[in-house]
């Protein structure tokens, strides 16, 4: 599974669309239960662990999410009407890209990534010398998982004049998606987050917390950033729920605990394509085969998401091998996921390669697809995918080979260091030793 990961600037932009909708009082704002997790074997159905009563951190209504992304995108319709009729505005431009990428992050609409690489790559052209043309270009790159070109950006944009206190935690938040300098990113974020708390600078602490490990660090600034939110907008909660759920899940190796961060994300967003695919994962991990078809049914048809609709031939397939409806569900991901890889690589290495190490069933591609996600980023996830990769293609030496550079990560990845330990006899002891 997987969490694409926005730049929590660019979300935090798309704000207004909902700012002058609130919730009715009584108004119903809950929706589908939403998790995502790494699913683990099944366990029998009474283990799924109680997450109803759970705590929300944050008590006030917010927006409907069906009313909230209405609202954006009338948004981005009116933007798109505004641009064409006054081209050379690079803030008007600046702000759809902003709400485009906000829509991709929950619909997975990757139309609207198409038109923001658009708009953003084109910026610095169509306004040559102009920082704020390479800053909008860099929180585009980013999204996408063009890290290096994003900082390039950055760099470029400061050497035009812009402070480099206003590119810092942007070049953090680079480093953590990359799993690079973890430690200078997360003083950069706690300096910014002691200043002035807001939900965006503590939840960038939180991840950078998250990627060294420090998980229960991470889950106490994930839950002040959402009790310092005063706006009825579901989009950066659901976004910071989620996150909370994936650090849980994905890192800490404890899907139980993801539960009710997922299920409260998908509560405050029943759309949120990647929330409903990581809970029905961990739905089946705790043997709630029947609810998982279901999520998997209803999410896969309203999206151009490829994952939905592997997962859910996946299932189909478990369970009757010849099932012609799983069976064209995975065709149909793989020709989209060839189509994505071929349209916006990077952002899609990792997703690729989980799908032909799975459903897709061909570990050649997933090892040249997990290699290439480990060039970007060194990050534990990165690493658990191309060892699994060479794995599922019985090649021990380069398993070895990435378990060797895996091991530093491997202390603030649990989910990684369970991969480990698990399969640590398939390598002599000189290469298995910990730093």
């Amino acid at each position: 599974m997987r969490a694409r990961q926005l730049v929590l600037s660019a979300l935090l932009g798309a704000l207004s669309a909902c700012r002058q909708d609130t919730a009715p009082p009584g108004a119903d704002v809950g929706g589908a239960g939403g998790v995502s997790g790494v699913a683990g074997a099944a366990v029998p159905s009474a283990a799924l662990p109680a997450a109803a009563g759970a705590e929300r951190a944050v008590a006030h209504q917010t927006t409907p999410g069906d009313v909230a992304l209405g609202n954006l995108s009338d948004h981005i319709t009116s933007l798109e009407r505004r641009l064409e009729e006054r081209g050379g505005d690079l803030p008007l431009r600046a702000e759809l890209v902003d709400y485009l990428l906000s829509r991709s992050q929950f619909l997975s609409t990757f139309s609207d990534l198409a038109r923001a690489e658009e708009l953003a790559e084109t910026a610095p052209r169509e306004f040559p010398g102009n920082a704020k043309a390479l800053l909008l270009r860099a929180r585009f790159r980013g999204d996408v998982h063009r890290f290096s070109e994003a900082e390039s950006d950055l760099s470029s944009a400061e050497a035009l004049g812009t402070p480099a206190r206003d590119t810092e935690l942007q070049r953090a938040s680079l480093h953590v998606a990359q799993g690079r300098e973890l430690e200078a990113a997360l003083a950069v974020t706690e300096r910014r987050a002691a200043a002035l708390p807001t939900l965006e600078r503590l939840s960038v602490q939180a991840l950078a917390e998250a990627a060294l490990g420090r998980f229960d660090a991470a889950d106490e600034h994930y839950r002040a950033a959402l009790a310092s939110y005063r706006d009825v907008s579901p989009f950066p909660l659901a976004f910071v729920e989620f996150q909370r759920g994936v650090m849980w899940a994905e890192l800490a190796h404890q899907p139980e605990r993801a539960l009710p961060y997922y299920q409260e994300a998908v509560r405050l967003l029943p759309q949120y394509v990647v929330g409903n695919v990581h809970l029905a994962e961990l739905e089946l991990g705790f043997g709630q085969r029947a609810q998982a078809e279901q999520r998997l049914r209803r999410i896969a048809r309203q999206t151009e998401d490829p994952e939905p609709w592997a997962r859910l031939g996946e299932l189909l397939l478990a369970a009757q091998p010849e099932d012609a409806e799983g069976r064209e569900f995975i065709a149909r991901a793989r020709r989209r996921y060839e189509q994505l890889l071929s349209q916006q690589r990077s952002a899609f290495l990792d997703h690729g390669a989980e799908f032909f190490l799975g459903p897709g069933a061909d570990a050649a591609r997933a090892i040249e697809l997990s290699r290439d996600n480990l060039l970007l980023r060194q990050t534990g996830r990165a690493y658990q995918l191309a060892l699994q990769a060479a794995l599922a293609a019985g090649d021990d030496q380069l398993f070895c080979q990435y378990l060797s550079a895996a091991l530093t990560a491997a202390r603030a990845n649990r989910n990684l260091s369970a991969l480990i330990d698990a399969q640590r006899q398939r390598c002599d002891a000189h290469t298995l030793r910990r730093p």
